[in-house]
């Protein structure tokens, strides 16, 4: 019976390592039968106490917070990770979080972020008294409407503190103030707007960079804009070296810039015609017969003649 016994435990080892044998045979001629077990996906769970909060991940948007948490699929990763968390909600505070550990496979990293309620901000009343009506009232930028025939705008519930208030109104000139309006308040302002008396010139020329006087005096170099001049007609003078001068003549019209051009013609230089430097050839004189060979000459026929007179 021992000896039956020994047997039948050596023929159960030698099964075992028979299958053993064949499963390493498998694993090494067919590698795709190990591999054919699925995937495991892992998570990282994001809980916010703070519902349709935004969730990012790197800066980019992965979804919102819905039923109090979001599952963002994540790699899995034996090494540190760097994945900057941030969660985001109208009138909550901002939470960040830095995470360095990748979830497990098949597992899920739970992240809790707390958002804080920010405290409700400040209000108040502007009441504006504006002369005269009708401009528009701009409140750091942004139109609040116009002010009508009473001359009063009331800004109600805007936030508190300092606001850049500007009124604008055809005519005059605009008027800007850093306005600081009381939490729970009415801060009353005053506004007498000033018109306009004046107007601008706009001087520009081909070429550029020539001088500009304005009824005589110099008053830049072009391109140049001329502002606050009373209105009225103005004498305009453009000079440059190597061009003639430009004159011209326009009108300052109230609250508008007039634009002036001026071309500038360039000064052309005759060039002296080449003087012939040849000398003339000088005439050869003829001759000419001497007073005392013509006296001898009469002398002697007179003489001849009186020779033969005495015959």
């Amino acid at each position: 019976m021992v000896r039956k016994s020994s047997m039948r435990m050596t023929m159960e080892k030698s099964n075992i390592l028979f299958l053993f044998l064949i499963a390493g045979l498998l694993t090494l001629f067919c590698p795709g039968v190990a591999e054919e077990s699925p995937a495991m996906t892992s998570y990282y769970e994001i809980r916010s106490n703070v519902e349709n909060a935004s969730v990012y991940f790197n800066g980019e948007f992965v979804g919102t917070i819905q039923k109090g948490s979001l599952l963002v699929e994540a790699e899995t990763s034996n090494r540190p990770v760097n994945y900057q968390l941030m969660i985001t909600a109208p009138g909550y505070t901002t939470y960040n979080e830095t995470l360095v550990q990748a979830p497990k496979p098949g597992k899920s990293n739970i992240i809790r972020g707390t958002l804080t309620a920010l405290p409700p901000a400040k209000t108040g009343t502007l009441s504006l008294a504006v002369s005269p009506p009708g401009g528009e009232v701009i409140v750091d930028g942004i139109s609040s409407g116009f002010i009508d025939k009473s001359g009063i705008h009331v800004l109600r519930d805007i936030t508190a503190g300092y606001r850049n208030i500007q009124i604008t109104l055809a005519g005059y000139k605009d008027w800007f103030e850093r306005v600081y309006v009381e939490p729970n308040m009415n801060t009353k302002i005053r506004v007498t707007l000033t018109p306009i008396t004046t107007g601008s010139l706009q001087v520009s020329s081909e070429p550029s960079s020539a001088n500009v006087l304005l009824n005589g005096a110099p008053v830049g170099i072009t391109p140049v804009t001329i502002p606050d001049l009373p209105a009225g007609p103005v004498q305009i003078q453009l000079t440059l070296p190597g061009y003639q001068d430009w004159n011209g003549e326009t009108s300052v019209m109230i609250g508008q810039t007039v634009p002036v051009f001026g071309t500038l013609i360039p000064i052309v230089i005759e060039t002296p015609k080449p003087v012939n430097t040849t000398p003339e050839a000088t005439p050869t004189p003829e001759p000419t017969q001497s007073p005392l060979l013509i006296g001898t000459v009469i002398g002697a026929l007179g003489g001849v003649a009186l020779i033969r007179k005495k015959r």
